[in-house]
């Protein structure tokens, strides 16, 4: 019975040194994420690099162009000609969710004018996902 305690705490502890050196905190200068590596080339604000983004791929006419926006787009997200159209959508995580997340904006071709992207390049991707990252900067 002796040697079973014996055993038993010997496994305890191994397992609690296992554990307790698995959990050890990251080094918070070794970042190896290639996002955060952009970013530090890459100072996106809207005003600078993100509205002729937005301007190209979402805020045309029928779309998210303001007064003629498509109406089926509800009325808080219907404006992204200026900053503060849609800064309502930056703050709620809804442009976060469709634009950089589920990467589903714009929506289809057949609602995209011809000469309209299909989809966002590589570059624009990072330029906005660096201005989240940057907590959406106007200027």
């Amino acid at each position: 019975m002796k040697k079973f305690r014996i055993l038993s705490l010997i496994f305890v502890l191994a397992g609690m040194t296992i554990f307790a050196t698995s959990c050890e905190k990251d080094d918070p200068d070794d970042n190896d994420d290639p996002m955060v590596e952009a970013c530090d080339d890459i100072n996106a604000t809207y005003d600078g690099d993100v509205k002729a983004i937005i301007n190209n791929s979402c805020a045309y006419s029928g779309c998210h162009s303001g007064e003629d926006g498509n109406t089926f787009i509800p009325e808080a997200s219907r404006d992204y000609t200026t900053f503060a159209g849609i800064e309502g959508n930056l703050t709620s995580g809804s442009f976060n969710a469709r634009a950089l997340e589920a990467m589903n904006m714009p929506p289809a071709a057949e609602f995209i004018p011809e000469g309209r992207p299909l989809s966002l390049t590589e570059n624009e991707l990072e330029i906005l996902n660096c201005w989240k990252d940057a907590g959406y900067p106007e200027n």
